[in-house]
């Protein structure tokens, strides 16, 4: 009796990518690429990096700790840390992720990218594809010196990345802010360029933009001052193109640039919040305002966490000065020393549980504890990984 041989079929690619591809981790992914031209060209298509966005079970989250010393600014390194799988609370850092020569000051984590400013230029690098973005620095129209912020934002209904550049200046002897605005869209197959984006609300004023933002369903929101004391939320819609402005809640003698330095923007519960901490050394208060859209009449609610007595000495006349750095999925706020100090760690507080927990951070180089002036920024990437390769 004869045998039949067995056909060999070929695994479609769609039950490649969408059953087997699409649930590993960006590490592996980025080795399968040498498999062959096929699995190279389907892992880097625009299509299979959007649909890798969306899987809900990712690696646990990764830290990553950006370093720069103020002395010399070449010398500067982005450190991946992951989690300790003996201890939930402690980081240790993974020295074969390391990005020598990556630094900068980070600004905001988005879809898996870290952006962040480097000599007075925008940078957008992507820690699992290895890409490194450098945008060149919008010509600005007035001399006087003034301060600027980069925002960056992702409209997923359009599949668009955005890079928004908002300046301003007070001009002592007309006694005025002057600010301009200009919009650079990362296009595939196209050679990108600053276009200028000018506001046509009514009530939209000239101000002062603060220096880190956020993005939330394709629109772009910062913080500035139209004011000594008036401190207002910008909003920058990426499809439309639509400047928004309103009023940060005040409270009686707050003076802006003092209240800057202790508010943060998050996002909290799918709405953009302001995060302030101003009573967070002395009275272990934070206090949360989230914008609600009442039929589109922007309004403010408030919500005062107080720390548990149990964990109020890990804040309250603690010598370390802390400062608040964005949000994770599941609703933790980061706080982050100023300063370098051995040993290290940072502070998780999870705003649904209303836990603060300490976090210990291992393996930094030891020779990064005796720079005189070094800056430390932290960003949580969370469980976001991007396979998308940025085309400028």
């Amino acid at each position: 009796m004869k045998r039949r041989r067995l056909q060999q079929r070929e695994i479609p690619n769609d039950v490649v990518m969408e059953e087997i591809l699409r649930r590993l981790p960006a590490k592996s992914l980025m080795r399968f690429k040498c498999v062959s031209k096929v699995w190279s060209s389907l892992i880097s298509s625009r299509y299979f990096s959007n649909r890798f966005l969306t899987v809900p079970t990712r690696p646990r989250p990764r830290i990553y700790m950006c370093l720069q010393d103020n002395n010399d600014y070449s010398n500067s390194v982005t450190l991946s840390l992951a989690l300790d799988t003996t201890n939930p609370n402690r980081f240790v850092v993974d020295h074969n992720l390391t990005s020598p020569r990556v630094g900068g000051y980070v600004l905001q984590n988005l879809c898996g990218f870290m952006c962040y400013s480097f000599i007075s230029k925008p940078r957008i690098y992507n820690p699992a594809t290895r890409q490194l973005v450098t945008l060149p620095a919008p010509i600005k129209s007035q001399t006087e010196e003034d301060a600027y912020g980069y925002y960056f934002g992702y409209d997923p209904v359009i599949d668009q990345y955005n890079v928004l550049w908002s300046t301003g200046v007070y001009v002592k002897h007309l006694g005025e802010i002057r600010s301009e605005h200009r919009v650079f869209v990362l296009k595939a197959g196209r050679e990108g360029s600053w276009k200028k984006a000018s506001p046509t609300a009514p009530d939209f004023l000239p101000h002062i933009p603060a220096k880190r933002g956020m993005c939330i369903d394709g629109v772009i929101y910062y913080m500035g001052w139209t004011g000594r004391y008036n401190l207002v939320l910008v909003s920058f819609h990426i499809r439309s193109r639509d400047f928004k402005m309103i009023q940060v809640p005040r409270r009686d003698g707050d003076e802006v640039l003092l209240r800057m330095k202790n508010v943060s923007l998050i996002e909290y519960g799918g709405k953009v919040t302001i995060i302030d901490q101003t009573n967070l050394r002395e009275k272990g208060k934070l206090d949360l305002w989230a914008v609600e859209d009442a039929g589109n009449k922007n309004s403010w609610s408030r919500k005062t966490m107080v720390l548990q007595s149990s964990q109020l000495h890990l804040v309250i006349n603690n010598i370390t000065i802390y400062n608040m750095k964005g949000t994770t999925h599941d609703n933790k706020v980061f706080f982050i020393p100023e300063d370098m100090f051995s040993p290290f760690h940072i502070l998780s507080y999870d705003l649904g549980s209303n836990d603060m927990t300490k976090i210990e951070i291992k393996g930094i180089p030891d020779h990064w504890f005796s720079i005189d002036k070094s800056t430390v920024n932290v960003m949580l990437m969370d469980q976001s990984e991007s396979l998308v390769y940025l085309e400028t």
